[in-house]
């Protein structure tokens, strides 16, 4: 197969060279193909998370386990709070 890349594309290719981690042109679309595929399957795998705890969730608001919004709001707050604290 062979392609074209734009004035940007190469410029993109010579930063990744001149960092010397890889050594030629196919070296850096290899890698940067690996990371897009691996960076998909991390979204999908984020969204199954994701989808997971909405389920979980929905289930314990079906069980009557769920909290008052403004509970939830406060106990956030307060995560906050404390994670400054211990920024500072």
């Amino acid at each position: 197969m062979n392609i074209t890349l734009s004035s940007e594309q190469v410029k993109l290719i010579e930063a990744q060279l001149a960092l010397g981690e890889l050594t030629s042109p196919e070296e850096v679309i290899t890698k940067a193909l690996q990371t897009l595929t691996q960076a998909g399957k991390n979204y999908w795998e984020w969204v199954e998370d994701v989808r997971s705890s909405v389920e979980e969730a929905e289930a314990e608001l079906s069980r009557g386990e769920g909290i008052p919004l403004e509970t939830a709001i406060e106990q956030l707050q307060e995560k906050f709070r404390k994670a400054r604290e211990v920024q500072e």
